[in-house]
């Protein structure tokens, strides 16, 4: 009878080598922890109440915005958010205490307001880039803008009109110049149908050359700008070309109104109601759907810009590769909000996704791998519109 003789320092070897696959096994099965930095900013439904959530503790601090019914905008760094009210032509800003620096944090004080408020008329469009903050005013067509360091030094932004009064937007590109929408008053209305490159001084410095029915949305990546448009997706570049990129042929009267770039993965994506998410290809000159959800609540990107999470009217939450289309995870809400009733807003982490519930007071937190509930969170009031801000790292910095 053959036996197999095996040294005993080669049987150590092979039983650690066991024990180690048994231990990467274990800890691939182990729930992803929320990172101890990231915060979530939450604004009631009804009153100026605002609370900022640390989910990795459930924590909870509270405090209050000068108005109700502000939009939330996480800004840049993550350090900051924009609380926008519209009709109360008010921006404040908020200032979590977490300042990130690439792949790690450092914690900068306690969360407080800042002291720069912008006052002009009717804010629409708050948009962060470049470690700056900028604004553009539907009232007088005005751009302020102000460097996120300077929040806690300057009661007011910079601010420069830009022509005449209309729903607009804008694009902050690498040079420092603005791709802004352009009202020439050839459609009635408040939308613009052109865009224009300006500098920080207002002029001019590449007019308009593509005339549409209609413009709204925009996402830029420092390079080039996308507007959403009645007559395609209007692409800018910051040397002043512009062209439209058409829409599929199926798409009839319907255009994108909503416009996204996915940092992470480098894409742009679109969407309307009735219609549905696309991805939007400049390179290719094509425009794509991303799943098959024509009527949702909500879209948007994860704060990474890896993938975009779709809610439809039907209550089923999907995730997807924001680069591919490709599904990630798909499940119904129905058996934890009412959907319709709720509106909910939606942010999401690298590992987590968290959805707002007014009616029941709460906080949903999943996992963003198959959207399982993992816990919720109580809110005092009607929590509703939610901002994903500090640092979705691990480490705090030492210098």
């Amino acid at each position: 009878m053959k036996k197999t003789f095996i040294a005993p320092f080669v049987a150590a070897l092979l039983a650690l080598s066991f024990t180690s696959c048994d231990k990467d096994k274990g800890e691939a099965a182990k729930p992803e922890a929320e990172s101890n930095y990231v915060r979530l900013l939450i604004a009631d439904k009804t009153s100026n109440a605002i609370t900022l959530l640390n989910p990795a503790k459930n924590e909870q601090a509270a405090f209050q915005a000068t108005h109700g019914g502000g939009t939330l905008y996480a800004v840049g760094t993550g350090r900051w958010a924009a609380v926008a009210n519209t009709n109360n032509n008010l921006v404040e800003f908020f200032d979590t205490g977490i300042d990130r620096h690439d792949d790690h944090v450092h914690v900068v004080g306690t969360p407080k307001w800042g002291l720069t408020k912008a006052t002009g008329p009717k804010p629409s469009h708050v948009y962060a880039s470049h470690n700056k903050v900028s604004i553009f005013h539907d009232g007088n067509a005005s751009i302020s803008h102000v460097a996120e360091g300077q929040l806690h030094s300057l009661a007011a932004p910079s601010n420069f009109v830009t022509g005449d009064a209309h729903h607009g937007a804008m694009i902050l590109f690498d040079n420092g110049n603005y791709a802004v929408t352009h009202k020439n008053n050839t459609v009635s209305g408040s939308l613009p149908e052109q865009v224009k490159i300006v500098n920080t001084q207002g002029t001019v410095v590449s007019g308009p050359s593509v005339a549409t029915q209609g413009i709204h949305g925009d996402a830029g990546d420092g390079q080039q700008a996308l507007f959403g448009s009645a007559s395609g997706v209007l692409v800018v570049k910051q040397t002043g070309e512009q062209r439209l990129i058409p829409y599929p042929a199926n798409a009839g009267s319907n255009w994108l109104s909503t416009i996204y770039y996915a940092k992470k993965a480098r894409t742009f994506l679109g969407s309307r109601n009735n219609y549905g998410v696309f991805r939007i290809d400049p390179a290719a000159n094509s425009i794509t759907q991303v799943g098959t959800t024509s009527k949702f609540v909500r879209a948007t990107l994860d704060e990474e810009g890896e993938t975009i999470l779709i809610l439809g009217e039907d209550g089923v939450l999907s995730v997807y590769d924001a680069a591919t289309g490709t599904p990630r995870a798909s499940r119904s809400l129905s058996s934890l909000l009412d959907v319709a009733a709720a509106t909910p807003y939606i942010v999401a982490s690298r590992h987590y996704v968290y959805v707002t519930n007014a009616p029941q007071g709460k906080v949903h937190m999943l996992s963003k791998n198959d959207l399982a509930e993992k816990t919720s969170f109580a809110v005092s009031g009607a929590p509703l519109r939610i901002a994903l801000v500090g640092a979705d790292v691990e480490d705090e910095g030492g210098h």
